[in-house]
């Protein structure tokens, strides 16, 4: 496995647990994490006046010898914004596709190194203004990723936010505007065909579900009927895809009369591939869009089986298919 290195941004004032939390867990993980600040060897306080001292100064970072930067919330972002040699780091961090990872207020930084237009940020609900009036979108959820930008609403989000950013950098799941990742699946006709091969050359709506006989896929399932043929009528194509066997899903296109093809993963190569392969080993619900170059555009979880609820999907849909 390649050795990661991560900056993990420090002042006076940053909140405890977004700081050693995301710290702590990167170098269990065997990621190479640095506290770095303002003044080197200098100690900093957190908001309850647990210290910190810095490891490496700010101006002494170059963006190519690290894999990302993480800043904690408390009120050390509005003190770390002010700083250029912060905001510039920040930014030629992002223009390289370095990993970009914001907790709380740690957003303030990202408006100030003019890296939000146009993307979907998540964080304190104080800072909805600040992020719309920088040109981004702000997102009331736990935790958004949109390119190599995550995002989180503060420390009780740390858990799915630490998973996200280890996915991205041991590479465990696919990012957006990258060509999407492939695999074998299985149609309903028992032929042999990879995700590539089905997809060339149509913009394409993917949809991950687990179980079509659960309550969630009986209730939602049919109600993708209606997606499918605003898709179709795009020129596009829409598909459902579960690691269920293709006589299951035989069974549900009888009884649920659905208007799109699902294809089996019982290789568990393209759930796996697209990081929603649930500890149960069946698909988790998500939906994915794809452009007709087959590169990811869209990649959200949808638990609740319901697509149109996802922040951004309505945009995003828009844009790909017109």
């Amino acid at each position: 496995m390649a050795h990661r290195r991560v900056v993990i941004l420090v002042e006076n004032q940053y909140q405890e647990l977004e700081l050693w939390y995301p710290l702590l867990r990167l170098r269990e993980e065997g990621v190479e994490a640095k506290l770095v600040g303002p003044g080197i060897e200098e100690t900093f306080l957190g908001r309850h006046g647990f210290p910190a001292k810095a490891e490496m100064v700010t101006s002494s970072v170059s963006p190519r010898d690290f894999d990302g930067i993480i800043i904690p919330g408390g009120f050390a972002p509005d003190y770390l914004r002010r700083l250029p040699v912060v905001t510039n780091l920040v930014r030629e961090m992002y223009q390289q596709g370095k990993l970009i990872g914001a907790l709380s207020r740690g957003p303030w930084v990202l408006i100030s190194a003019d890296i939000v237009r146009g993307k979907r940020v998540a964080g304190l609900v104080s800072l909805r203004d600040d992020i719309n009036n920088a040109g981004g979108e702000f997102v009331d959820a736990p935790v958004v990723v949109d390119g190599n930008i995550i995002t989180a609403r503060g420390p009780n989000e740390l858990p799915l936010f630490m998973r996200e950013v280890l996915a991205f950098l041991w590479r465990s799941r696919p990012r957006l505007n990258e060509p999407h990742p492939d695999g074998w699946l299985i149609d309903g006709a028992g032929n042999v065909l990879s995700l590539a091969q089905l997809l060339r050359g149509k913009p394409s709506l993917v949809l991950f579900f687990d179980s079509g006989f659960s309550p969630r896929g009986t209730t939602f399932l049919p109600r993708y009927n209606e997606w499918a043929e605003k898709v179709e009528k795009k020129g596009g194509l829409f598909i459902g895809i579960s690691t269920e066997s293709i006589f299951t899903h035989q069974e549900l296109q009888r009884r649920l009369h659905l208007a799109f093809p699902l294809y089996s993963d019982v290789f568990l190569e393209v759930t796996k591939a697209f990081g929603v392969l649930g500890t149960s080993g069946l698909a988790e619900w998500a939906v994915v869009l794809i452009d007709a170059h087959g590169v990811l555009r869209f990649a959200e979880r949808c638990p609740g089986g319901d697509i149109e609820s996802l922040p951004g999907f309505q945009r995003k849909f828009e844009s790909l298919f017109g």
